[in-house]
């Protein structure tokens, strides 16, 4: 596989977890001082999740050992993001 497919196919994944991190970051910097402890404590997770989302995201454009196409990694994003999401509508309700 060569490196313009590859990132090809990392970008939307880039973009949306790099999309989602920036949005929990805005938000723990505009309501931090409002949310409780448990609160914080999933927005740092949510932080850590995401980040880890972008991480994967790169490293599917930048390995240049992949041979086929990553379906674990692209798997595990969507996975983090489906579960992000989830842990969302946890905070959301608490």
């Amino acid at each position: 596989m060569n490196a313009f497919t590859r990132w090809r196919l990392a970008t939307p994944f880039i973009i949306l977890s790099g999309l989602l991190l920036f949005a929990t970051g805005l938000g723990a910097w505009a309501f931090w001082s409002r949310w409780s402890g448990a609160e914080r404590a999933i927005t740092v997770f949510l932080g850590i999740m995401f980040a880890s989302c972008v991480g994967i995201s790169v490293s599917i454009g930048a390995d240049r050992k992949i041979q086929d196409v990553p379906w674990m990694r692209m798997g595990t994003v969507a996975l983090f993001i489906a579960l992000g999401c989830g842990v969302t509508l946890v905070r959301r309700n608490l």
